[in-house]
């Protein structure tokens, strides 16, 4: 059932699914409208901000404990993964980027690369993602004015990073822990992701949330860049990846960029237009996803 839900939602995804219903942003902002309020009043920071965040997995859960039949389950499966992965924004911009790269629109690609940059700043961070979590409120702000003056990431590790968050890890979730996992990891996303919109919200710990998604995406993370070195240059991966496999002090986006870069051999390339390179290590990666899923549905480790 796992597998045929996966392959369902990866076929009609780019096609089917491009309408409001089937993003989980539009759900869940409803949900944080009702829950901040209380959120707010609460005692217990940390208790009521891990309430706020699985609240909607534990009901999934419960609702597919209740009512414990196959065809409920295929269809909330199908449903919640729909609504859980994607992210039709990522998939317009990178198409109007391939676009204005076939018309040799330098500035266009500039302000592209912008706005997919502008769909992650969720993260951790490239070069802050441990630091933040240890320092204080005033060296986050030292921090970010760095973030500006460095040089940005490549287009090809954008988009690396977009297909992780918002296919790969849901995805590994969802094979993982059912429904509720997914439902968990998205609403961690997109409390995080839209932490700006409730600052005035003084109860609510970013660094407590950029923490646990970081927590979220280390698994992943190392698993997808292994996946990376398998359907790429194994060989020119496995120093990178064995290096930051078991460091806890690097960040996932770091380590998977670097990973998917040497996997695929761009070295010798000119690393701004790595774009395509780096979608199609991606597609390659995703497939060998959907033949191991199959393995273990076969073996009947899954269901």
């Amino acid at each position: 059932m796992t597998l045929i839900v996966l392959l369902i939602v990866l076929v009609t995804e780019r096609v089917a699914l491009q309408s409001s219903f089937w993003q989980a942003q539009k759900y869940l902002d409803k949900y944080l409208n009702i829950a901040l309020p209380k959120f707010n009043d609460a005692k217990n920071g940390s208790l009521s901000l891990l309430l706020l965040v699985s609240t909607p997995a534990v009901l999934t859960a419960l609702f597919l404990h209740f009512f414990s039949n196959g065809f409920i389950y295929f269809l909330v499966s199908l449903l919640v993964l729909a609504i859980c992965v994607g992210n039709q924004q990522a998939r317009t911009y990178y198409r109007q980027y391939l676009n204005a790269m076939g018309r040799g629109d330098k500035e266009a690609q500039l302000l592209l690369h912008d706005n997919l940059s502008q769909l992650c700043q969720d993260r951790v961070g490239k070069t802050q993602a441990s630091d933040d979590i240890q320092q204080d409120d005033s060296n986050e702000s030292d921090a970010a004015k760095e973030e500006v003056d460095t040089p940005k990431e490549t287009i090809g590790e954008t988009l690396i990073w977009i297909n992780f968050v918002y296919y790969a890890v849901p995805i590994f979730y969802f094979v993982l822990l059912g429904p509720a996992g997914v439902v968990l990891y998205a609403t961690l996303l997109h409390l995080t992701k839209h932490r700006k919109s409730h600052e005035q919200d003084n109860q609510i710990d970013n660094k407590k949330l950029y923490q646990w998604l970081e927590w979220s995406f280390w698994l992943p993370s190392r698993l997808v860049s292994l996946g990376f070195m398998v359907v790429g240059h194994f060989s020119n991966g496995l120093e990178t990846w064995l290096r930051y496999a078991a460091d806890f002090s690097k960040s996932s986006r770091e380590m998977l960029c670097e990973v998917a870069t040497k996997a695929d051999h761009l070295d010798s390339q000119p690393k701004a237009d790595n774009a395509q390179h780096m979608v199609r290590l991606t597609k390659r990666n995703m497939i060998l996803f959907i033949v191991f899923v199959a393995l273990l549905t076969l073996y009947g480790r899954i269901v």
